[in-house]
């Protein structure tokens, strides 16, 4: 996502796929395993690295509870701006429809504050399971990508248009348009693509599909990984024209995470905590990882005699000084959150090791988005 002006304008690109990289090692993976389904239930949370014109980011899909409306869905995330400009943070909130998840043809990716909350006929974080039908019987299917600015931001571009003047917006909306056609698996059956999933690299199965959508230089090239599942069709990761799309993290609550945690910490004396969420470049906490930190409280509850470590843990983006800082500032961030909660201070120690202790390479999105993370260990 991303802001314009004093519109509140704002972009989100959600749920995609593409990197050529992720397509060979999903190639190499094509092993014995067994794939996981994601289950598409109130606060799934799918974390995406964006690549586009206006700078790199993050950003969050959160899926929240359902009504006769249909399924609300928030994308939020540090937006870049113009050079020299300190990101902002935005939020744009969705409703998809039910019967959309089942039957449409447009799978809208680019979302303005200024937007309507519905699109009919529309989907956000995936496609829809008739496409995915079309795929698994036919190796292709129809497919409309809505990348259009509507709202405020859409009139003004029409109208300065009309006018054959320049749009101001252009740098943050881009020239991301409506474009149709059809689009066809590349391999015969589904890829394995590894993803961090609930803490864990895990692999999916993904239709790999590719397709021209529109006429000419006014249409788009798409390449598209798209989940294997009828019940939860996410976009794992896009390339559409300049813009690319890698999902890094996906968690869903789990039964008895609680329990889970306190038997890692029993028998390793360590846990990851990827759950754990914070701003860009900041060490302040947001607020989807209430979840996590209850679970943390509720846990040293029932150990009164445990005390543990919080170490923060960063990629190698940005330099050693400054990961080492970033790291022990949100190690502090979390303590404080705890202790706030009801864990005694004294029970809680920190410490940042920026990307001193790296679990995977930092040469990939994914391995950093697992290296970017939250432990705690007890002492």
């Amino acid at each position: 996502m991303t802001c314009a002006h004093e519109g509140s304008t704002v972009r989100a690109i959600v749920r995609g796929l593409g990197a050529l990289s992720l397509l060979a090692s999903a190639a190499s993976s094509q092993t014995p395993m067994t794939a996981t389904r994601i289950p598409f239930v109130s606060h799934l949370i799918v974390t995406d690295a964006v690549q586009a014109s206006e700078g790199d980011y993050e950003s969050m899909a959160t899926v929240g509870d359902s009504s006769s409306r249909g399924f609300a869905i928030v994308i939020s995330g540090d937006a870049p701006q113009a050079a020299g400009q300190p990101p902002v943070s935005v939020s744009v909130g969705r409703t998809v429809q039910v019967i959309d998840m089942k039957n449409a043809r447009t799978w809208k990716y680019w979302f303005n504050e200024s937007d309507a909350d519905v699109f009919p006929g529309t989907t956000a974080i995936g496609l829809s399971s008739s496409i995915i039908a079309d795929l698994r019987a036919h190796g292709s299917a129809e497919l409309t990508l809505d990348g259009s600015a509507g709202g405020m931001a859409g009139e003004i571009g029409d109208m300065l248009a009309g006018m054959g003047q320049a749009n101001p917006l252009k740098s943050v909306l881009g020239t991301r348009t409506k474009a149709s056609g059809t689009v066809k698996l590349v391999e015969s059956k589904p890829l394995l693509v590894p993803v961090l999933v609930n803490g864990s690299m895990t692999p999916l199965a993904a239709w790999h599909v590719r397709g021209h959508l529109g006429q000419g230089n006014q249409g788009e090239d798409a390449d598209l990984l798209v989940l294997d599942d009828p019940a939860n069709p996410l976009t794992l990761n896009a390339t559409i024209g300049a813009d690319k799309v890698q999902v890094v993290r996906i968690d869903f609550p789990i039964q008895d995470p609680e329990g889970t945690l306190e038997r890692n910490l029993a028998k390793d004396k360590r846990a990851a905590l990827y759950g754990i969420y914070f701003d860009f470049n900041s060490a302040t906490i947001k607020p989807a990882s209430e979840p996590v930190l209850r679970e943390i409280v509720a846990v040293m509850k029932r150990e009164p005699t445990w005390t543990l470590k919080v170490e923060g843990h960063t990629d190698n983006v940005g330099g050693d000084a400054k990961n080492l800082d970033l790291s022990s500032r949100r190690a502090a961030a979390v303590k404080a959150a705890l202790v706030a909660r009801g864990v005694p201070a004294a029970r809680l120690d920190t410490g940042g090791y920026g990307a001193s202790v790296p679990k995977e390479t930092n040469a990939t999105l994914q391995g950093r988005a697992r290296n970017r993370r939250v432990e705690l260990s007890r002492q």
